[in-house]
């Protein structure tokens, strides 16, 4: 029985849990005996140690957003041999003890932490596990680990192209895309007319948070029909239920992703921030994508890729929500710009649905496995026949 160690980060719902879970469920569907085991390496070491690092950095990017991007771009945006001397200090040989604890076949990282620690790992010859990196962003930052990673699943052919200028075999990079559940890969059917324009409002696992007051304008909305998901925000659900509106509906925070699916397919646009996972959904559904805020660090990088590329528009907050997306919606051209756009980013993805990136993870991680015994069994009976 194959056994497949997946590794995201906190215990939080984030894009690396849900990519873990998309290539867990597809993994299965290949090989029902596959044992796929999810595990976040801070709560492993310490579930105290995963609830303060999460609390610090909700508070960090919710009171001094712009401290902790000057952190991000310093830290994670550019090597820095401090921090990564200091990771390699307190949590390697916690990472050695877990690997050496499961006994996987094969490990797959989401995020760039873990990668981090497995690459030094197998750079110092401790670990000889085959390793992928799935990229959860639009871009890669410096604390992925990659010299040392077997196969590295890129989101884009620009970060196909980053790691190749890193020295990185081109037969060991796969542009996936950002890997999301195939439910999303099923097409929308066309809508009525007469019907109200459909806004789906997501602001990512912790819900949309300071820009409630903005939607309050559209209480009455004749033209639109908001469905707002508010992730873990009790207080943001309590909020918009109390509006009492007709045109505006909470919901609480989603894992299915067939219920998910459901939602894009009812929406004519999405208003949401730039976390990788949660826009590449999008792209698959074709959906005009508006971003209402954008938190330090990942966002800022996802955000400035996105907007280049003509793949989302930035809401400004200073105007009327309604007004800013009727006026893209209403325009033949604006519309045909997105979906030109969406084409041109998809059309660079090698393979497409997360079933044929399990097949492919398992096909080459399986024969790669039996080549290593294959001349681990030769070295041995060569060895025997010239001592003979």
């Amino acid at each position: 029985m194959k056994k497949i160690l997946l590794l995201p980060l906190f215990t939080m719902e984030s894009g690396h849990h849900r990519s873990s879970n998309a290539l867990m469920e597809s993994l299965k569907k290949h090989d029902p005996y596959m044992q796929c085991e999810k595990v976040d390496f801070l709560s492993y070491m310490n579930s105290g140690i995963e609830k303060f690092i999460s609390h610090l950095y909700l508070n960090w990017i919710n009171n001094i957003p712009s401290v902790y991007s000057t952190f991000y771009n310093q830290f994670f945006n550019k090597e820095s041999k401090i921090l990564q001397s200091t990771y390699e200090a307190i949590f390697l040989e916690k990472m050695e003890q877990l690997i050496e604890q499961k006994q996987p076949d094969l490990i797959i990282c989401t995020h760039s932490f873990p990668s981090f620690l497995v690459n030094k790992l197998k750079e110092y010859g401790v670990c000889k596990i085959p390793v992928v990196n799935v990229y959860t962003d639009f871009f890669i930052n410096d604390l992925w680990g990659k010299t040392h990673i077997d196969m590295h699943l890129v989101p884009s052919k620009d970060t196909k192209e980053q790691l190749i200028k890193a020295s990185i075999p081109e037969e060991n990079i796969l542009i996936t895309g950002i890997v999301t559940n195939d439910k999303f890969l099923k097409r929308k059917k066309e809508k009525s007319e007469k019907e109200k324009v459909h806004i789906l409002v997501a602001g990512g696992s912790l819900g949309l948070g300071k820009q409630l007051s903005s939607l309050k304008d559209c209480v009455d909305s004749k033209l639109v029909e908001y469905r707002v998901l508010c992730g873990s925000n009790s207080k943001l659900y309590e909020e918009i239920d109390s509006l009492n509106s007709d045109s505006i509906k909470p919901f609480s925070y989603i894992t299915s992703p067939e219920q998910m699916n459901h939602l894009y397919n009812w929406a004519d646009a999405l208003i949401t921030k730039p976390g990788g996972v949660t826009i590449s959904e999008a792209i698959k559904k074709k959906l005009p994508i508006f971003i209402h805020s954008v938190l330090p660090g990942q966002e800022e990088v996802n955000m400035d890729y996105l907007a280049k590329r003509g793949l989302v528009r930035k809401l400004n907050n200073n105007m009327l929500i309604e007004e800013q997306i009727l006026s893209v919606l209403n325009n033949p051209i604006a519309l045909f710009d997105i979906r030109k756009s969406m084409h041109l980013f998809l059309s660079d993805i090698e393979i497409n649905s997360c079933e044929e990136v399990a097949e492919f993870i398992f096909n080459r991680m399986t024969k790669r496995t039996i080549n290593k015994r294959v001349q681990y069994i030769d070295h041995i009976f060569s060895r025997l026949y010239y001592s003979l």
